[in-house]
C-alpha cells in the first residue's frame, strides 16, 4: 500500500495522514481486527516523524473513529450498529440498545406546506402542512445516521424540539400524546448520498449509503410519521436469522 505524502503541501502532513486513514476506514481496508499498525509502523510508511503520526492519530481519536491500546497498536473503534429486522425501530433505539453513548443534533424543526412531490396518499395522511425534522445521530461522535422526518401538522404541533432530541418519534406518541401504536411499511435500499446528507454526515455526495424510507401508522391506521433515513454503509448492518426449511 503505497501511503507517501505530499511533504510540500500546504496541508500539514498530521493532516493528509489523517485523511487518508479516514478513507482508508471508511472504505474498510483493516479487515476484521481493525489494526491499522503501531505508531513506530505508521511513521515508518508515511515517512515521518512520530509526533506527527501522533498528531494524526490524535485527530480520528477526537472524531471516535480510533482507539489506542499501549503496546498494542490503534484500533478502528467498532461502532456499526445491528438491527435484526424484528421490528420497526430507528437509530435512536438502535444504538441506546447498543450501549453506546450517543448523540442527537436537530438541524431543522419547522412547520412547512406538505412537498408537492410526495404522492396523494402521502399527502393525504400528512395534511396541507406538517412538522419537518432534519436530524443527525452520533455514535462515539461519529455521524452515523440522518434522518429527515415528516410528522402530519395536527400532531407536530404537539411536539417542541426539545422533545425530538431527547426522545425517539414513537416514544413521543405513546408518553405524549398517549397514543396507541399501529404498523409500519419500511422499504431498504442500496442508494448515493444525496447532497443534503453528504453534508449531514460529512462525506462525499454520491458516497455509498443505505436509505429507509418508513412510513408508520396508529392503531386506527392514520399515519404518524413518513421517515427517509439515510445510513453511511459501513455503519449499519443487518443480522437477521432466518428459516431455511421450505415446509
Amino acid at each position: 500500500m503505497d501511503r507517501k505524502i505530499e511533504k510540500d503541501s500546504r496541508v500539514p502532513m498530521y493532516e493528509q495522514i489523517a485523511a487518508r486513514l479516514k478513507n482508508e476506514i471508511l472504505e474498510k481496508k483493516f479487515g476484521s481486527s481493525g489494526n491499522i499498525g503501531t505508531h513506530t509502523q505508521l511513521a515508518e510508511e508515511f515517512g515521518v516523524s512520530l509526533i506527527t503520526v501522533r498528531k494524526a492519530v490524535q485527530l480520528l481519536v477526537d472524531e471516535g473513529l480510533l482507539d489506542v491500546v499501549q503496546g498494542k497498536g490503534t484500533f478502528v473503534k467498532n461502532t456499526v450498529l445491528q438491527d435484526d429486522l424484528t421490528r420497526l425501530t430507528g437509530a435512536s433505539n438502535i444504538i441506546s440498545e447498543s450501549h453506546l453513548s450517543a448523540k442527537v443534533d436537530v438541524a431543522a424543526f419547522e412547520i412547512i406546506d406538505t412537498p408537492s412531490s410526495f404522492g396523494p396518499e402521502l399527502k393525504e395522511g400528512l395534511g396541507k402542512q406538517c412538522l419537518h425534522i432534519q436530524r443527525v445521530h452520533l455514535l462515539e461522535k461519529v455521524r452515523t445516521a440522518y434522518a429527515e422526518i415528516y410528522i402530519p401538522g395536527k400532531y407536530g404541533a404537539n411536539f417542541t424540539k426539545a422533545d425530538v432530541e431527547s426522545r425517539t418519534i414513537y416514544q413521543l406518541y405513546e408518553e405524549k400524546l398517549h397514543m396507541q401504536l399501529g404498523r409500519g411499511k419500511q422499504t431498504i435500499r442500496a442508494d448515493r448520498a444525496s447532497p443534503q446528507a453528504a453534508k449531514a454526515l460529512q462525506i462525499p455526495e454520491g458516497w455509498p449509503v443505505l436509505s429507509i424510507r418508513r412510513r408508520a401508522y396508529n392503531a386506527q391506521g392514520e399515519l404518524v410519521e413518513y421517515m427517509i433515513m439515510t445510513y453511511e454503509y459501513t455503519q449499519y448492518s443487518f443480522d437477521v436469522e432466518l428459516n431455511l426449511s421450505s415446509r
